[in-house]
């Protein structure tokens, strides 16, 4: 309680007492989607990634990302766990829709190394999800197993592409999604975040 949905001046308090009486520093992390407002009052109100890609404007999704990290590490946060980089290409998608910058592959991409140059401007890590992509599921991936069921042709020409430009923009990680996706891991058992195909052979290697 006294990290969700308190004061910034209380979550300041809090993290830097963790940090006096830790023998080593602290990374702290934070879901800040909609920045730091999501968690905490009495900060910038942002509105959902997918108003960004309506605008079009590259220059707002800079801001976005720079003013979420300055505020971040005031509070005492080092690394948020965002941009979004799923391309919303389900209209039935249940858990990602207006998390995402939008359906058009480049223009997400674009608005994600965006984002990632803001925020590592004010200072933050950043972290690109839901690799390989969450955008084209109709299950929420809390609840159940999401499945992608697009071909190699389709990741590489959807999917992926924001993946790759948020790497090319210095993205400190990326979050692995929990979902199963038969045209990188044929195994039904197993989904992207337990998949070497996915996590070492794609991710990591490729």
């Amino acid at each position: 309680p006294i990290l969700l949905r308190n004061q910034p001046y209380e979550a300041a308090s809090l993290l830097n007492r963790l940090q006096s009486e830790s023998r080593l520093p602290l990374i702290i992390a934070a879901d800040f989607e909609r920045g730091v407002s999501m968690r905490l009052y009495g900060t910038t109100v942002f509105p959902h990634p997918m108003a960004y890609g309506a605008t079009g404007n590259l220059q707002f999704a800079e801001a976005f990302g720079r003013i979420t990290a300055e505020e971040s590490r005031a509070v005492g946060v080092h690394w948020n766990f965002f941009p979004d980089a799923d391309v919303n290409s389900n209209p039935a998608n249940p858990i990602i829709n207006t998390r995402s910058f939008g359906e058009d592959p480049k223009q997400v991409g674009d608005m994600v190394a965006a984002y990632i140059r803001g925020a590592h401007a004010g200072g933050m890590m950043t972290t690109a999800k839901h690799f390989p992509g969450h955008g084209d599921t109709a299950t929420d991936s809390h609840l159940g197993v999401a499945r992608v069921t697009g071909d190699l042709a389709r990741l590489n020409s959807v999917e992926l592409p924001p993946f790759r430009a948020a790497i090319e923009a210095g993205v400190d990680a990326v979050m692995v999604a929990h979902v199963s996706i038969p045209a990188l891991e044929p195994d039904p058992n197993r989904v992207a975040t337990t998949s070497t195909a996915v996590v070492t052979d794609l991710l990591k290697k490729q």
